[in-house]
């Protein structure tokens, strides 16, 4: 499926949560390809600006973005309205996005494997044998998981204030007026709270994935034979 573009009317961030909207874009035909086209056009930005703060490379991003929208296009006969279509929406983007880093995460791995195991010994060899799973290419869902485990121990890491700011904006998909508004807190502070939020979640995601990239791998053969710390040899 190719995205339209977005040339009809634009529709503010929130409407396009209405329950009318909703049932416009499960229309077949010029109605729904109208209706997904004013999607785009109202969430593109916001959309894009949220994969921006999670990865650097400009094609990546768009390449994202684009996944999101087909995400959409395939999941709308299933989605129930449980929750905003927007909240939704900012699920998908946030499940893209671990698959990429996912992705990028596993083929380092995969390089750095392939060059040990160029450059290495037999016994070398051995200890990738039996590295741990953050050694050994996961599948995708895995590396979700994986990535998706270090993003919310960030997040539950985060003081009380920066982790609700963030939840409302991020994960909710709230706008900062109306963030502040629930929280109490001035647009103002809303923003240098998100702003700390976001960058503490990178610092301590980056920095664990690479803790375990890292992480010397155990080599069993390299001990047999040899006498623990501090025994004796006879």
């Amino acid at each position: 499926m190719s995205i339209p573009k977005p040339m009809a009317q634009p529709l503010d961030f929130e409407a396009i949560n209405a329950a009318e909207f909703l049932g416009r874009l499960r229309e077949a035909g010029p109605g729904g390809q109208k209706a997904f086209g004013q999607l785009v056009r109202a969430t593109h930005e916001k959309f894009l600006g949220f994969i921006r703060r999670q990865l650097s490379s400009q094609d990546e991003c768009q390449e994202v973005l684009q996944e999101v929208y087909l995400a959409v296009h395939k999941g709308l006969a299933g989605f129930k309205g449980e929750s905003k279509l927007t909240t939704w929406m900012f699920s998908l983007a946030h499940h893209k996005i671990c698959d990429r880093i996912g992705d990028r995460n596993r083929s380092h791995q995969e390089l750095t494997e392939s060059r040990e195991a160029a450059l290495s010994t037999e016994a070398a060899d051995d200890r990738l044998a039996g590295a741990t799973a953050w050694d050994a290419p996961p599948d995708r869902l895995s590396a979700r998981n994986a990535v998706e485990g270090l993003i919310a121990k960030a997040i539950e890491a985060l003081p009380e204030q920066a982790r609700q700011v963030y939840h409302l904006r991020d994960v909710e998909g709230l706008s900062g007026e109306e963030t502040a508004a629930m929280t109490g807190m001035t647009p103002e502070n809303v923003r240098v709270q998100l702003h700390r939020a976001r960058q503490r979640i990178v610092e301590w995601v980056r920095e664990k994935m690479a803790g375990a990239a890292a992480a010397p791998v155990p080599d069993g053969s390299a001990s047999a034979g040899k006498p623990a710390s501090g025994a004796t040899k006879t």
